[in-house]
């Protein structure tokens, strides 16, 4: 075979094999992940992909964010290792001042463990960051006035 039928088919096959890679759909198992919702009045900053963290370790990530019944909800998948009780809470936060979100599991005291599809039985918003200037504004005025 001459040099240049070698090279069409080396081509061929690399081509084959890298439009194969790149139409496949990436699976993802979540059989390790146990699958959590909460429900919020805001979400600003939340959204797939956003991590969850416990004691700022990494424990999650969100799924889905959805509405129902009018009010933002959010579909978490969290290592199945971590138990939850079914009195923790859940927050979102912002990294810095004008950073990411993320959300924040803090664990309660109860005895009984969340279940796979459970709900939070308490979940903080979001803090807008226009809302809380707009506080210390108001604050400062009133103070002002004194």
């Amino acid at each position: 075979m001459n040099l240049r039928v070698k090279k069409f088919f080396f081509g061929l096959v690399t081509f084959i094999i890298l439009f194969n890679l790149l139409l496949s759909k990436k699976e993802f198992s979540d059989k390790n992940y146990n699958n959590f919702k909460a429900t919020f009045n805001k979400i600003d900053g939340v959204n797939v992909g956003t991590d969850v963290v416990i004691s700022g370790i990494k424990v999650g990530y969100v799924q889905e964010v959805f509405i129902k019944n009018n009010y933002p909800q959010i579909s978490l998948l969290i290592n199945k290792d971590i138990k939850i009780t079914d009195d923790s809470s859940i927050s979102i936060q912002t990294d810095g001042l004008f950073g990411r979100k993320f959300l924040i599991i803090e664990i309660g005291g109860s005895e009984e463990y969340l279940k796979n599809g459970s709900y939070f039985s308490f979940a903080e918003d979001s803090i807008v960051i226009e809302e809380l200037l707009q506080k210390i504004i108001e604050i400062g005025e009133k103070n002002k006035e004194l």
